[in-house]
């Protein structure tokens, strides 16, 4: 997850953060010898995520909670959780990322103030996105476990399956190849839909699903 925060632009978004640190490194193949590749940028879980987040006098606003990827790919807004008010709830609060800074080893927003933050509207998580559809992961299951049974039933043939037996492999294999490539073109089709269509395109994934789940329940195991 770290690694992935820092490709979508986790540098650019807390462009209020003064020198970028290094998140660490990775190994990249060469054709000889490995060699090892810095990641610049902040790790999330061991620089941001969990600690107190300060205003410029000092006073304790909050913990950082979260950070939110923006549809641009770029980390646009931090979570803070501000603590449990008196009716028992958690006040959350969304502060564009670019306001965060580091001074002293703290994290700082600087034109922040914690009593005009607990005033604003309390920031919910949406319940399901894209990357956390139950739906959509099952189908990529699905997708998977059919590519799977087109590759033995390809072995089968090359193994010399003739006659009747022959053409019933040809034909599964061509059923599960279309349904497979309408499930990935469903998927496709969810990723590029606007907030207001991408749920309607998630059931047309699970419903592509549905049809590879029946193509597979004819194949002999």
């Amino acid at each position: 997850m770290l690694r992935r925060l820092a490709a979508l632009g986790l540098v650019s978004a807390l462009a209020g953060i003064a020198a970028a640190q290094v998140a660490g490194a990775t190994r990249t193949g060469a054709t000889l010898t490995e060699t090892g590749q810095l990641i610049p940028g902040w790790s999330a879980k061991q620089s941001i995520l969990g600690r107190a987040v300060y205003d410029v006098s000092g006073e304790r606003i909050g913990k950082a909670l979260d950070l939110i990827v923006g549809t641009d790919r770029r980390v646009t807004f931090l979570i803070v959780e501000m603590g449990t008010f008196p009716s028992g709830s958690r006040h959350l609060v969304a502060v564009p990322a670019s306001q965060l800074a580091v001074r002293g080893g703290r994290l700082l927003l600087p034109d922040a103030d914690r009593q005009a933050l607990a005033l604003q509207p309390a920031f919910v998580h949406a319940p399901v996105t894209r990357t956390q559809s139950a739906i959509v992961e099952q189908a990529q299951q699905d997708a998977d476990r059919a590519r799977r049974t087109i590759a033995r039933l390809e072995r089968q043939l090359a193994h010399g399956e003739g006659g009747e037996a022959r053409a019933g492999l040809e034909r599964q294999i061509l059923a599960l190849r279309q349904a497979v490539q309408a499930v990935e073109e469903k998927v496709a089709e969810m990723d590029a839909a606007d907030s207001d269509r991408w749920q309607a395109a998630e059931a047309q994934v699970g419903q592509a699903a549905a049809r590879l789940r029946s193509a597979m329940r004819g194949v002999p195991a």
